[in-house]
């Protein structure tokens, strides 16, 4: 019986204890031609980013909002704050129109950006540690 792994074709007949490093050898250099092959691939249309797009409450708080509450992008909505469509009782968000308010309203001092948040987390630990 042959016990040998077949790198031509990266199939193995029969893995035994002795060709164990070949194999796994063999699968490494697979991986990694498959990670250059994936590293290669051109962007999906999901992938690239689309600015003009409207999305729903949760995908605007991971793309824009992420420190937010659901309930504040609901209140700054309520108030006429933060530009959205209303279709039924969907709330649509486009991704570059609240992109440009936060960064106006970042410019003007009115909300933190996450360097801000960051450095007043770091001086509130170390004020709680004296």
């Amino acid at each position: 019986m042959n016990n040998t792994f077949n790198y031509a074709e990266g199939l193995y007949k029969a893995i035994s204890f002795n060709t164990l490093p070949e194999a796994v050898q063999a699968i490494l250099e697979q991986v990694e031609v498959l990670n250059h092959k994936f590293d290669n691939l051109p962007l999906t249309p999901q992938d690239q980013p689309d600015d003009n797009r409207f999305v729903g409450i949760n995908e605007i708080r991971q793309i824009i909002f992420p420190q937010w509450k659901r309930q504040t992008i609901y209140n700054k909505c309520c108030l006429g704050e933060l530009p959205h469509s209303k279709i039924g009782s969907k709330l649509l968000f486009n991704i570059q129109e609240c992109r440009e308010w936060r960064d106006s309203q970042i410019k003007r001092g009115k909300i933190k950006s996450n360097a801000e948040i960051q450095a007043e987390a770091e001086q509130f630990v170390i004020n709680q540690r004296k």
